[in-house]
């Protein structure tokens, strides 16, 4: 007689998919990592579809997207803005007309970093002069006072840029409240505008990334994190080392969620706050870093973004896997749960997006065009790990009843085997019957070993599956 056993998807756990779990005698129901997941994410309790990517009309770039960034005008519109290898641009609600201040201006730029202040947003690139354009208007115009580096960063009143040309390690601020004047480091003119600038560690590295704050900000270096707070007067700031060898792998790889800065290093998945980091790749409820780091195409990791989206209630990163020159994966964290999913989405930029009250990834695909997560969802799936049984002996999956709220048709199938490496032998994909609400097996996979999958391309909420299991001889 077939024994049902009650299954919580609970994470997935990459860097141990080739290990059995042990599944004890029930009281109740048992959370099983997952060994693989795709196409989902994971909020409020449940594994969710992804919708997938929906182009804008009349997004192309034309060129490939470097980055792009959003703000809000003073009555609350969002005001977006991108960048190619040659070009500035603004949405104007229908294209995607270009800001240049003329076609062509920026040739060779690599990367660009963005940031507002004021009723203005900032440009840098590293290679031109600083960028900077009044929301409304038609064109950037060069700062031509200004220091060129490449990462932008706003701390209290001052704009901050990093990286500067000849020196990556280096940090200057504008003059508080006016990021137009730049007066000379260390004059009697900077002391009394509380500019300035300083050499952060020089073992760290290149400054990758600037977060901003009212009184403090983390500044990201490739072998390290500084912590900035604001002093004014003659210091205007103070900058503490607070992380040593260990820093951001590139400059795209940092996303700021209010206080916090999740970001990618050479050994995975951190947040720091701007005192400490803290793994959020090899936790108790995530194992993803030796994954990421077999799996990301280390020559193109440049190219990886990050965003923040407050509906998904997730963190997002694109990274190029395999040979990929491009990001084909998006990977997703739930800072609440610890919990990561992966989606195969083929990007070229992502960006922390906003749409008036509250934030949203925006993406670029692979044709230049932007988009949204707003089409139809792809099929996504949960699959378990290798189930063994305390008493070691074999069971034959008969039908399992998947616990999920849908609105298509969810599948299932199954897998057995006798021995942990033993190759897997899956049914073919089972529908759920539309009266016992079970999933039925004609022939019984099992063995001392069995794992699950199920697959929904509208769920709202895939919660684990109850699996019905007839036991075999002993051992």
């Amino acid at each position: 007689m077939a024994r049902p056993f009650i299954l919580a998807f609970g994470p997935w756990l990459p860097d141990g998919a080739d290990s059995a779990f042990t599944l004890p005698f029930q009281y109740q129901a048992t959370p099983v990592p997952l060994a693989d997941v795709l196409n989902l994410y994971y909020a409020q309790g449940a594994y969710r579809s992804l919708p997938s990517l929906a182009a804008v009309a009349g997004g192309a770039l034309g060129a490939r997207a470097l980055a792009a960034f959003t703000t809000l005008s003073g009555a609350g519109a969002p005001q977006r803005f991108a960048a190619t290898a040659s070009d500035l641009f603004t949405w104007t609600g229908a294209a995607w007309a270009n800001a240049s201040t003329a076609v062509g201006a920026y040739a060779g730029a690599a990367g660009w970093s963005f940031a507002r202040f004021g009723e203005c947003v900032y440009a840098a690139d590293g290679v031109h002069a600083l960028q900077s354009i009044t929301l409304g208007d038609p064109n950037f115009a060069a700062v031509a006072a200004a220091p060129i580096g490449s990462i932008l960063g706003v701390i209290n009143q001052s704009l901050l840029v990093g990286a500067l040309t000849g020196y990556p390690y280096r940090v200057q601020w504008s003059a508080i409240g006016d990021p137009t004047t730049w007066p000379t480091p260390l004059t009697n003119t900077a002391i009394a505008d509380e500019s300035g600038q300083t050499d952060l560690e020089q073992d760290f590295g290149q400054v990758l990334f600037i977060g901003g704050g009212p009184q403090m900000g983390v500044i990201l270096q490739r072998n390290g994190i500084t912590r900035a707070t604001y002093q004014g007067g003659d210091v205007t700031f103070s900058f503490l080392p607070t992380v040593r060898r260990r820093g951001v792998i590139a400059a795209g790889a940092a996303v700021q969620q209010g206080s916090l800065t999740h970001f990618i290093a050479d050994d995975g998945f951190w947040v720091t706050d701007g005192s400490e980091a803290k793994s959020t790749g090899t936790t108790g409820g995530a194992a993803l870093d030796k994954w990421f780091l077999d799996n990301v195409n280390m020559d193109a990791v440049a190219t990886i973004r990050g965003a923040w989206d407050s509906t998904l209630k997730c963190v997002i990163y694109a990274i190029p896997t395999g040979t990929n020159a491009l990001p084909d994966t998006l990977l997703l964290f739930n800072p609440t749960s610890g919990f990561w999913t992966k989606a195969a989405i083929p990007t070229e930029c992502l960006w922390t997006d906003q749409t008036g009250t509250q934030h949203q990834v925006g993406l670029f695909n692979q044709a230049h065009s932007s988009a949204y997560l707003t089409g139809a969802p792809a099929s996504g799936y949960c699959e378990t790990y290798d189930l063994g049984f305390t008493d070691q002996q074999a069971r034959y999956l008969s039908e399992a009843q998947p616990h999920i709220v849908c609105t298509d048709s969810p599948i299932m199938r199954a897998a057995g085997k006798e021995a942990i490496d033993d190759a897997l032998i899956y049914t073919p994909d089972v529908g759920r019957d539309p009266f016992t609400r079970t999933c039925a097996f004609d022939t019984l996979p099992g063995g001392k070993f069995v794992r699950t999958r199920l697959t929904s391309s509208a769920t709202s909420a895939m919660q684990g599956a109850t699996l019905y299991l007839e036991q075999g001889g002993g051992v």
